[in-house]
């Protein structure tokens, strides 16, 4: 399994979490074992996973902090959300993920997931982040 591979199970756990931050990483893991019919999670979907709900206090702040003026979070798709917030937490923590392959696998997970309109959305947001 490849990293796009594993980044779209991520994504699928992440928008599963969002929807009910009550789950219990176990209880998140066999529900995405399960939904998506797999013995197990590849290591670097654990790792994602793991990494953006240890962190998403902080990635939603900074995420808040570039959305225009008078938008929340609160308005943004789950699914935009996700993208995102699995996008920054590479962006922020991988030391081998460069930062524009992260938005490039974001907008990848949009053209799969989202609405097309939230590519432009997402790549706005992601480019505030980049690392010169």
């Amino acid at each position: 399994m490849n990293q796009h591979d594993s980044r779209r199970i991520a994504l699928q756990a992440i928008y599963l979490y969002n929807q009910d931050p009550s789950f219990t990483a176990s209880e998140l893991e066999n529900n995405v074992k399960s939904a998506l019919d797999l013995d197990t999670l590849p290591a670097y979907s654990q790792e994602l996973v793991s990494g953006v709900i240890d962190k998403q206090a902080e990635l939603r702040d900074k995420l808040s902090a570039n959305l225009k003026q008078g938008w929340r979070l609160e308005r943004l798709s789950k699914t935009s959300l996700a993208i995102l917030e699995v996008a920054l937490y590479e962006m922020l923590y991988s030391p081998v993920i460069e930062d524009r392959s992260a938005i490039n696998e974001a907008l990848n997970l949009c053209d799969e997931f989202d609405d097309p309109k939230s590519k432009a959305f997402i790549n706005g947001i992601l480019a505030n982040f980049v690392q010169e």
